[in-house]
């Protein structure tokens, strides 16, 4: 695979941070899989979220046709996107964030929510699956493996 699956999964980040929940959620992993498939006609915005014109857009340019996809010419794209008009990329790692999380250890979860915890069942439940049920098209994810980049990882390269 190359950088247009990386900027496709930033679209859907993008989404679920500010919608709520990811942009083909459902019930069932072959249901998410028909969505994420179908995605042209099934990638909505719900009315009651109000996202900025720019961040939309955005969204919209990130989870596209791989041919049409921001960033396919490089991230001078994405970083120039209206969106992000007033970052400034080349001191962006220089800046402190606006929050800085206050931790008692590498493994302190407390700024994360804990009250739906109990709910969670000792053992995940099985997923039944009919047999035949999938073939190779539906499964768009199957054999997907992450590769790294190192020119947009080292230092400086955003």
């Amino acid at each position: 695979y190359s950088q247009e699956c990386d900027w496709w999964s930033l679209g859907a980040i993008m989404f679920e941070c500010l919608v709520g929940y990811p942009p083909f959620c459902s019930e069932n992993a072959h249901e998410t899989y028909r969505k994420i498939i179908n995605w042209r006609e099934q990638l909505y915005f719900p009315d009651d979220v109000h996202l900025s014109v720019e961040a939309e857009d955005l969204i919209r340019g990130l989870i596209c046709a791989p041919e049409q996809r921001l960033g396919r010419h490089g991230s001078e794209e994405i970083k120039s996107h209206p969106f992000f008009t007033g970052v400034d990329w080349d001191t962006i790692r220089n800046i402190e964030a606006p929050f800085v999380p206050n931790l008692k250890s590498i493994t302190d979860t407390s700024y994360f929510p804990t009250e739906d915890l109990d709910k969670i069942p000792e053992q995940p439940p099985v997923a039944e699956r009919p047999t035949g049920e999938y073939n190779q098209k539906d499964l768009a994810f199957v054999g997907y493996t992450y590769k790294r980049f190192e020119d947009l990882t080292r230092k400086n390269a955003l």
